[in-house]
């Protein structure tokens, strides 16, 4: 029989040096708990603990052959024991309902359940990371609960009202006590500063791990770096959004497959009964985290014993009176087909072909891979999830990120369209949130606050409710003044004349003075009441807060240095570029067909077109990184250029590094104090500028990309899709230092407001051709409606 000590004595000493009193307790009740002659669920239970102390594989290895356990590597099916059960990680967020299971901690690791309505935290466990690098932090997402707890578990209304939202990453908070409030059918556009947190939002709120959302609303989150990248066929990728239908085909398709093999049947049924016994315990462990009182108190022993024998109460269910594994899979399958009949599973293939032919995608597409589409198509597969699982809320995590215009004039329509689903958008795309937002959601200083409009007239009210306060402070200001004098006045009447009168008046008007600290009328223009003004105060009045506008990101783009030669930067001369050959070998593998143009300083210039026609081929002839297939391209001495790709925020999401050891590393001789000050004028101060780069947001790891691509002061800025992952007030301050810059600007983007505010000349590029627009971008957005 194993003990503890001997556990531990097993242990290395660094790691046992790591692993704290909970921990150990919660090995002491494992170790008494499990069999003798069994040790699997011994080693299942104590090495998610031992690894995250450090322990590595090698040393769990010799460790368990010193305990005289068995060396083979355990299945990933839990077995049933007398002890605690290991549930599987839920590592990543999950979409629509399925429970998030992790493994039991320690009873004083856990959250505590909440009493008489006060908040429970539920903790989401990180994607477990490589050994090298940090270790992801734990979010924990969470909300004041009702003492009637069957409000928070399922819910009449789809609308979501919920108290005390409290987002929590490792130590840093995002939201602290906000109210979630998503009316029925309404179109939300969120806005915010990058890093405050909207992403992770709709994250635990497409995952249901904010305790306290209503299990029976169904979401459907699109993520921000990924629309859908997939080697499955379009078709299965739609039928998977469904996932309570997925999950039970898998399970039919598994037990089918392993009927000939006795071996393989033992496996899948074990796989099916953890499972199920999964599920049941985390609905056991919601529940106990939901409830308070004496019903918490009998919940949570439901929840302790679900996980000590869910596992072996469901085997022992499924086989007794001696049941073979035959008879087992044949009772399992009826249920498995009786679920899916209840379903209408039958039916859901035809239903989505449907759908996916409305959203003008073809059979031959449905049945190809969906890593082969452009942008503009996975964002159409990814609608076809939405449609074909019918969620209440979408959420949309900047999802016109590598769309071309047409893609996002077709979103844009079908979204504005789209009745009776509730949507929740993040965009950097101005014109695109200005159409498809009817109430804008504002993430700042951990609240959330609600505006109606679009983002433009939440802009002008904000902007005129700051001058209306303005206005209210100076003339506030005034009036205490003209008080304050007349003060002085009397005191110094009285001093002079000793009439008590005029001392009965100067405390008078101290009492006004008093009554004059704030406002005297609301913010909807009624009297102030001081009975109606609840809780204790150290004014008589509310004082007028005049809350800053939020400021844009000052962006530091060095102006280039002056070249001795005032010709064009670039020349291109009958430039054409056939990929596998020349024009002659091929004309449909013609991207650029007889191109000349003359670049000078001081151009700023924007290329328009679809997805593929070519333009960031031609931005790399320009670049002198690919040769034309035909024709000439010429560049000045000593011409320095700066390229800023649509994929830098995706290849930096890998990189370990910080971004003050990237840019000290690329730029040699770089003095610390010189690189912290550049980086700290993209906003990557402090910490940020020493994190590793993958832990930063979408928009700081855009920032850190243009920070390391502008510290060689280039002439030329050829900058593809930059507004990706930028929030609003980066954008803008992206604006205002691209149209200060007196370099040459090349721009490849498919934000219409920011081509709008910084091109001097737009080209459409089509058909291998390059057109000038005279009337701009918006002469090539009506082009794409006529069309």
């Amino acid at each position: 029989m194993i003990t503890i000590k001997d556990l531990l004595a097993a242990i290395p000493v660094a790691v046992r040096a790591a692993i704290d009193d909970d921990t150990i307790e919660y090995l002491t009740s494992v170790v008494e708990a499990a069999d003798a002659n069994d040790t699997t669920a011994l080693r299942d239970a104590a090495e998610p603990f031992l690894t995250d102390a450090g322990m590595s594989d090698t040393e769990l290895e010799a460790m368990f052959a010193k305990l005289s356990v068995d060396g083979e590597a355990t299945s990933t099916v839990v077995a049933a024991s007398k002890g605690p059960i290991l549930l599987p990680s839920a590592s990543q967020p999950r979409p629509l309902a399925t429970p998030p299971v992790s493994a039991p901690a320690p009873a004083s690791a856990r959250p505590a359940t909440p009493a008489n309505g006060k908040a429970a935290q539920q903790e989401q466990s990180p994607k477990p990371a490589a050994a090298s690098r940090v270790e992801a932090p734990i979010v924990q997402a969470y909300s004041q609960q009702s003492r009637f707890h069957n409000e928070t578990i399922v819910t009449l209304s789809k609308e979501v009202d919920l108290k005390s939202v409290n987002v929590v990453i490792g130590e840093s908070e995002l939201l602290v006590d906000a109210r979630l409030w998503l009316k029925t059918g309404q179109h939300y556009g969120m806005v915010g500063r990058n890093g405050v947190g909207k992403s992770t939002l709709l994250s635990v709120i497409g995952s249901k791990t904010l305790v306290g959302f209503p299990e029976n609303i169904r979401t459907l989150y699109v993520q921000q770096l990924d629309v859908i990248d997939t080697s499955a066929s379009v078709i299965d990728t739609v039928l998977a959004a469904d996932t309570e239908r997925q999950k039970r085909v898998d399970d039919v398709q598994m037990i089918e497959r392993s009927l000939q093999s006795p071996d393989a049947l033992h496996e899948a049924l074990d796989k099916y009964i953890a499972r199920v016994g999964n599920e049941r315990i985390y609905l056991a462990q919601k529940i106990a985290t939901l409830r308070s009182g004496r019903r918490g108190k009998a919940a949570r022993g439901v929840a302790l014993k679900a996980e000590k024998s869910m596992l072996s109460e469901i085997r022992e269910a499924l086989y007794a009176n001696g049941k073979s594994d035959g008879e087992v899979a044949a009772d399992v399958l009826a249920t498995l087909y009786a679920e899916l009949d209840s379903m209408d599973a039958h039916s859901a293939e035809a239903r989505a072909r449907a759908i996916l032919i409305e959203l003008d995608i073809d059979e031959a597409m449905q049945n190809g891979p969906v890593k082969l589409l452009s942008g503009g198509w996975r964002m159409r597969v990814a609608l076809a999830q939405a449609m074909f699982v019918e969620p209440d809320i979408l959420l949309l995590d900047e999802c016109t990120n590598h769309l071309d215009l047409a893609a996002i004039a077709w979103l844009q329509d079908y979204l504005v369209a789209l009745e009776g689903v509730t949507i929740v958008c993040v965009s950097h795309d101005r014109d695109f949130l200005n159409a498809v937002s009817r109430e804008i959601i504002r993430v700042k200083d951990k609240k959330l606050t609600y505006h109606p409009g679009n983002y433009d007239e939440y802009e002008q009210t904000e902007d005129e409710l700051r001058r209306k306060k303005e206005r209210q402070l100076a003339s506030l200001e005034r009036r205490r003044e003209h008080v304050k004098k007349s003060i002085d006045s009397f005191m110094k009447h009285a001093r002079s004349s000793n009439d008590s009168k005029v001392l009965g008046q100067v405390a008078s008007r101290k009492k006004k003075l008093d009554r004059l600290a704030g406002s005297d009328k609301n913010e909807d223009g009624t009297r102030f009441k001081v009975s109606y003004w609840a809780g204790y105060h150290d004014t008589q009045r509310p004082e007028i807060i005049l809350e800053r506008a939020e400021k844009d990101v000052d962006f530091s783009i060095p102006q280039p240095e002056t070249l001795r030669n005032a010709g064009p930067l670039v020349s291109l001369l009958g430039v054409t570029f056939a990929y596998g050959g020349s024009k002659a070998q091929g004309g449909s593998s013609v991207v650029l067909d007889n191109i000349s143009m003359s670049i000078m300083m001081g151009d700023h210039i924007a290329l328009l077109g679809l997805n593929g026609c070519g333009k960031s081929t031609l931005v790399n002839i320009i670049k002198g990184e690919l040769a034309p297939t035909k024709g000439s391209v010429e560049q000045q001495a000593r011409l320095r250029i700066g390229h800023y790709t649509q994929h830098f925020v995706d290849e930096l999401s890998d990189v370990d590094a910080s971004g003050l050891s990237m840019l000290m590393e690329n730029h040699p001789g770089t003095k610390e104090g010189d690189a912290r000050r550049w980086l700290g004028s993209f906003e990557l101060s402090g910490p940020l500028a020493t994190r590793p780069v993958y832990t930063l947001s979408g928009g700081q790891r855009a920032r850190m990309a243009m920070a390391l691509m502008l510290f060689t002061n280039p002439h030329i800025l050829l900058l593809d899709e930059v507004t990706n992952h930028l929030d609003m007030y980066a954008v803008q301050g992206l604006i205002s230092a691209i149209n200060e810059y007196e370099g040459t600007v090349i721009i490849v983007s498919h934000d219409r407001h920011f081509v709008r505010q910084t091109a001097d000349d737009c080209y459409s590029l089509q058909g291998g051709k390059l057109a000038l627009l005279e009337k701009g971008v918006d002469e090539y957005v009506a082009s794409i409606g006529d069309a």
